[in-house]
């Protein structure tokens, strides 16, 4: 499997048609010439806390868990889980996004968060972006999409009163004020 965007960011820019994806910041989690996964980093599902999926899922959580988002990954498969998290420990459905970031799918490390025993750095997915075969590569060519290297401290960003979205482009030395929803041709 050909995996050169994986583990890359895609910063939504303002000319991307789809409003589902306005200001988005996603990590390519899987990718072949087939398809390609990804999920939303700065999505929080609103009013829908970790705790309460591990409820549904009948895990029952530490009363003293810390109580964090769990985040809305994308548009498809909105019923499937994925956690993406640092390295400290590996699950039986674990797979090596780069180097420091996997992501799992395993019941395994829902019971693990629940007992405050997860990996330090970990983000809770419901959901994903999917795209077909060169649906991807004709949206870069478009200029939906900026694509960048990842970075562990923007994968797990949680400032509140700074979006990842600016702090992403800021990180790449694009001024988000300066830019435009539309491109030309020269």
């Amino acid at each position: 499997m050909d995996q050169v965007l994986l583990g890359k960011l895609l910063i939504a820019t303002p000319g991307l048609a789809d409003t589902r994806f306005y200001k988005t910041v996603i990590l390519i989690c899987e990718y072949s010439d087939q398809a390609t996964m990804g999920l939303i980093l700065n999505k929080p599902l609103f009013n829908f806390k970790t705790n309460q999926l591990l409820k549904q899922m009948k895990i029952e959580a530490n009363s003293l868990l810390k109580i964090d988002d769990t985040f809305y990954g994308g548009p498809v498969h909105l019923n499937q889980g994925f956690i993406v998290h640092s390295d400290e420990k590996k699950y039986s459905s674990s797979e090596c996004i780069k180097e420091e970031i996997i992501i799992s799918t395993s019941d395994d490390i829902l019971v693990d968060i629940s007992k405050g025993k997860a990996p330090i750095d970990t983000k809770v997915f419901l959901g994903c972006a999917v795209w077909d075969k060169n649906q991807l590569n004709n949206e870069i060519i478009q200029n939906s999409w900026i694509m960048t290297e990842s970075k562990k401290n923007l994968i797990f960003y949680n400032n509140k009163e700074f979006s990842l979205w600016d702090k992403s482009l800021l990180d790449i030395g694009i001024d988000p004020l300066k830019l435009i929803n539309y491109s030309g041709n020269a």
